[in-house]
């Protein structure tokens, strides 16, 4: 059963792996037997994610906001599946903070109690600005998730929360969030990828200015990147070189592509086999 930390005490621990020189390392989650797997090999923080449990059924990343998914049902559902297999690792969550029918309070109560350390607020502004306006005209819009970062921090949870623009990092740090990860996009590659305009160094250009914007407010930020072209350990080595990134958040980089490539090789060599001449 994972332990739960409170806000300081998941910083501490991130600090003194930064401190060795560590990479920091995020994956996505959408079963138990990958929060087991992420656990053994070495994952700093583990995200009960409702996209991994949209990809783990072959589906996109998108569908966790549609209409015919509750991303915050899905999180409780999925969530004692996780805890369950990790002991040692602060598990965070992908939730949804714009539902203005659940308080951020009760909600983050409510994952605390489920075993959950901290948040990853789901980054609304993935469906882009038309979408978001009318969200915002609603009272559903990106403020509640500053709101609900800003909560956590109160009740001393952890959040590590993404940024898409440089004053989107300013504002963030400013709540008092611990860590920020730049977002340049879906992540490409593998079956259900999605397409990116960028190439690698125009993801390092902006994840950089989101850094700096972050860092500007709060010099001791924690620093993550995720993304666009970023879908590989040679990708993150190349933005890690470049950029004041300290770690990597993977979500089909982490689950999706490497289950894809693992699940296809296996079939495929059982595929080879012949039958013997004589039969």
């Amino acid at each position: 059963m994972a332990k739960r930390f409170k806000e300081d005490e998941v910083v501490n621990l991130l600090k003194a792996k930064i401190e060795k020189k560590e990479v920091l390392f995020m994956p996505n989650c959408g079963s138990g037997l990958t929060a087991k797997l992420q656990e053994k090999g070495g994952a700093d923080l583990i995200c009960v994610s409702a996209t991994s449990y949209w990809r783990m059924k072959g589906q996109g990343s998108l569908a966790p906001l549609m209409p015919y998914s509750d991303i915050n049902e899905v999180i409780f559902s999925l969530a004692p599946e996780i805890v369950a297999n990790v002991k040692d690792t602060p598990v965070l969550s992908l939730s949804g903070g714009t539902n203005p029918l659940f308080p951020h309070r009760e909600h983050l109560k409510k994952l605390w109690e489920a075993g959950i350390s901290g948040i990853n607020p789901f980054m609304m502004k993935i469906y882009g600005d038309s979408i978001m306006e009318q969200m915002a005209a609603i009272g559903m819009g990106w403020d509640r998730e500053v709101d609900f970062v800003a909560e956590a921090h109160r009740m001393e949870m952890f959040s590590l929360a993404y940024a898409f623009t440089p004053d989107e990092a300013r504002i963030l740090a400013e709540t008092g969030c611990p860590a920020i990860s730049s977002h340049v996009g879906s992540t490409v590659g593998g079956l259900m990828g999605a397409k990116s305009n960028l190439t690698l160094d125009e993801a390092c250009e902006l994840s950089q200015q989101i850094f700096d914007a972050a860092r500007a407010v709060n010099p001791d930020v924690i620093l993550f990147a995720h993304g666009g072209p970023i879908k590989g350990p040679e990708e993150v080595k190349y933005v890690l070189e470049r950029t004041n990134a300290q770690g990597f958040i993977g979500g089909s980089a982490a689950e999706r592509m490497p289950i894809e490539k693992a699940v296809l090789a296996a079939t495929q060599e059982y595929k080879e086999i012949r039958m013997p001449a004589d039969r």
